[in-house]
């Protein structure tokens, strides 16, 4: 340090002086000659510069212009790049029981699959048959199956099948499948019930009364086919209120019921009465109609007579016969 010093007194002390004056009229200045001196004299680890050092990182970037470039880049196109790295998930019920799902027949049925952060990984739909064969439905966008009642969409994260039209038979389960390591997937159970028309099987009713009986069809989705249901007596093909005066039949499309109305019965009205569905699909349903004469003491409920009304009518005959002493 020490000969540093004397370096710098023996510079100045030997250095010209420079009569230059300075635009603004003060003193010449030493500074240019007594520096270009200074660095001939001083090695090269103690060169001096007069411009400043730069920071070499500067609010988050480097000095680098193309690492600046690629820095800038990045942050713009991946203002949220950390869920970029997140694994994909199910959202929603993340029970690991399948989804139950039930339908009438001729419904359409929606299984929806919703993945979020899916990134590079595929959806597909998959079936399982009772034999544990698996059916590949779609993949992506595409359908794969030959059955056109298939058919696939997606809207934001939300995968979605649809099945129209359902069928008895395609009751099983259904998968959704990510195309993970190890693969993920979400079952759901689909049932589709089967049709069926009730009704009444038997009435019992007092001539000069009106028969009332109501017919239901369950578990059918009749879409846009409008429904055609008929009522007939015995084996005649023609619709009762075809062959029959006093006759009232209300259907009710939405909901499948159809109600039957026959007034004042006469004896000749007893028989088989029967409910048919004829479009979409046929079905039958019958009840037998009992038309008893003379009898004031018959119990009508609803135009049906009960196992208890019968037996109180049985036991009321059997005691004009003398025979009825107790039956329970």
């Amino acid at each position: 340090m020490r000969r540093v010093l004397l370096l710098l007194v023996l510079i100045r002390a030997t250095a010209p002086h420079s009569n230059v004056t300075e635009p603004n009229g003060t003193e010449p200045t030493m500074q240019t000659t007594t520096v270009s001196l200074f660095q001939r004299v001083l090695p090269t680890a103690f060169r001096v510069t007069t411009k400043p050092r730069r920071q070499s990182i500067r609010r988050g970037k480097a000095d680098s212009p193309m690492l600046n470039y690629i820095f800038d880049s990045y942050a713009t196109s991946n203002k949220h790049f950390h869920d970029k790295f997140k694994a994909p998930s199910f959202e929603g019920d993340t029970s690991t029981d399948d989804t139950l799902l039930n339908a009438d027949t001729g419904a359409t049925v929606i299984f929806d699959c919703r993945v979020s952060s899916l990134r590079d990984k595929m959806v597909s739909w998959i079936r399982v048959s009772d034999n544990e064969n698996l059916e590949l439905l779609t993949l992506d966008l595409d359908t794969h199956s030959a059955d056109a009642r298939y058919r696939v969409d997606v809207a934001g994260e939300t995968w979605r099948l649809s099945l129209s039209d359902a069928k008895v038979q395609d009751s099983g389960i259904y998968c959704c499948h990510v195309s993970t390591h190890p693969p993920m997937l979400r079952r759901f159970k689909l049932i589709v019930h089967p049709p069926e028309i009730i009704m009444n099987k038997e009435a019992f009713l007092e001539s000069g009364e009106t028969l009332s009986l109501k017919c239901l069809v369950l578990h059918l989705n009749a879409g846009e086919v409008v429904p055609e249901m008929r009522w007939y007596r015995g084996g005649n093909t023609t619709p009762l209120d075809e062959v029959r005066g006093g006759v009232l039949i209300e259907t009710d499309h939405l909901t499948l019921t159809s109600h039957l109305q026959v007034a004042r019965l006469k004896a000749e009205d007893a028989g088989n009465y029967t409910c048919a569905l004829e479009a979409p699909l046929q079905m039958k349903t019958v009840a037998r109609v009992h038309v008893l004469q003379g009898s004031s003491l018959a119990e009508l409920q609803s135009g049906v007579k009960t196992t208890t009304s019968y037996m109180g009518l049985l036991c009321t005959s059997l005691i004009l016969l003398g025979t009825c002493y107790d039956i329970r």
